[in-house]
C-alpha cells in the first residue's frame, strides 16, 4: 500500500513537472515565472495592469530596442567664431579710441533697451491690483483603510528631441610667425675714451673717513674713568710641583721683596702656576697643588714681617712663558 502512495506521488509530480516544462518551452521564461506565481497564487498581492500608474510606459520601454551609443552626437566645441573674435576686438578697439580721447576716462557707452516681456507673464493694463484667484479646494484625506485614488496608466511627459546638431567650426589657417624686435643699440658710456678703450673698470673710490666722535659736553666734562690697577712683578722663582716647603736657596728672592714692602706698605699678590690636565679631576688637583705652592710663599713672607692680611695667593694655567712650577710676586699699587 505504501509503494502505491509512492507511485501516485511520483507520478502526479512527474506530470507536473512535464506540465511545467512544456510551457516554458512555450512561453518562454518569463512566460513560466508568470505560471508559476499565477498557479502557486503568489501574484495576488501584484497591482492590476489596468489601473497601475505608468504601466504602459513600462510595457513600452521593455519591448522598445535598446539605444545604439554610436549615434550619440559629438560633443560641441566651444570656440568662438571669425567673426565673434573680430567683434570683439572692435568693440576694445573702441573703447580705447574713447578712452585716450577723454584722458583716461571711459566714455559711458548706450545702455541697451530692455528686452520686451512676454505677454503670457506681462501684467495687465489696468492700474487696480489684480484680484486674488480662487484656490482649488484640497482633495479629503482618504481614511486608514480606503485604497488610494487610481491614477493615470501613462504620463503625459514626452522626451525631449534635439532639433538640430551643433554645427563644427571649420579648420582655421595657423597664424604667421612671430618676428622678435631687433636688439636696440646701447647708449654711450659716461667712461673716459682712455677707460673705455683699455676695457679696464675705474679704480675704487678711496675708503670713507669718518670724523672723529663727539662726545656730549656732560660726558666731556666728567674725569676719565680709573683704570684697573696694573700689578708689578718684583720676583720670579720656581719651585717644584711636588714641592712641600720652601727651599733656603729661593729665600734670598724674597728679601727685597720684604724691603720694597716697608719701604712703601701695598698689597702683595702671589700668582702660582698650575699645569694643563686632561680631565676635570686632575685639573682641579693641579690647582690646588698650585695654590699649596702659593702659600709656602705667603707663609715665608708673612714670617719676614709682612701681614697676612696684604697677601693674595691666586692659581693660574701654565703657558710658554710660566711653565708650571712658575711663581711670580707682585706689587698691587
Amino acid at each position: 500500500m505504501a509503494s502505491r502512495n509512492a507511485r501516485l506521488r511520483f507520478g502526479g509530480s512527474a506530470v507536473w513537472l512535464l506540465g511545467l516544462v512544456l510551457t516554458a518551452g512555450l512561453s518562454g521564461c518569463n512566460g513560466a515565472i508568470d505560471t508559476y506565481r499565477s498557479i502557486s497564487g503568489m501574484d495576488k498581492n501584484d497591482p492590476n495592469p489596468e489601473t497601475a500608474p505608468f504601466s504602459k510606459n513600462l510595457a513600452e520601454a521593455e519591448s522598445d530596442r535598446y539605444p545604439n551609443l554610436a549615434t550619440v552626437p559629438p560633443p560641441p566645441i566651444l570656440n568662438s567664431t571669425a567673426a565673434e573674435r573680430a567683434k570683439l576686438a572692435d568693440n576694445l578697439t573702441e573703447v580705447r579710441t574713447n578712452t585716450q580721447a577723454n584722458g583716461g576716462t571711459a566714455t559711458p557707452g548706450s545702455i541697451a533697451p530692455l528686452a520686451p516681456i512676454p505677454a503670457d507673464i506681462a501684467a495687465p493694463p489696468s492700474s487696480t491690483a489684480p484680484a486674488k484667484q480662487a484656490r482649488a479646494p484640497l482633495t479629503p484625506m482618504r481614511k486608514e483603510d480606503e485604497p488610494p485614488a487610481p491614477q493615470p496608466p501613462n504620463t503625459t511627459m514626452q522626451t525631449p528631441m534635439i532639433v538640430s546638431l551643433p554645427g563644427v567650426e571649420a579648420p582655421r589657417p595657423a597664424p604667421p610667425p612671430g618676428r622678435i624686435a631687433p636688439i636696440p643699440q646701447p647708449a654711450p658710456s659716461a667712461l673716459p675714451a682712455a677707460v673705455v678703450q683699455s676695457a679696464n673698470p675705474q679704480p675704487a673710490p678711496p675708503p670713507a673717513t669718518l670724523p672723529p666722535p663727539q662726545l656730549p659736553p656732560q660726558i666731556a666734562a666728567l674725569p676719565p674713568p680709573k683704570l684697573p690697577p696694573v700689578p708689578v712683578t718684583v720676583a720670579s722663582f720656581t719651585l717644584g710641583v711636588n714641592a712641600t716647603a720652601l727651599p733656603d736657596a729661593e729665600r734670598p728672592h724674597l728679601a727685597g721683596v720684604v724691603t720694597q714692602f716697608k719701604d712703601k706698605p701695598r698689597t702683595v699678590r702671589i700668582v702660582s702656576y698650575a699645569a694643563q690636565a686632561t680631565g676635570g679631576a686632575e685639573q682641579l688637583n693641579s690647582f690646588r697643588g698650585a695654590l699649596d705652592r702659593a702659600q709656602l710663599v705667603a707663609k715665608a713672607l708673612t714670617d719676614s714681617g709682612i701681614p697676612a692680611n696684604k697677601i693674595q695667593t691666586q692659581a693660574a694655567p701654565a703657558s710658554s712663558s710660566t711653565p708650571p712650577g712658575h711663581i711670580d710676586v707682585q706689587f698691587l699699587p
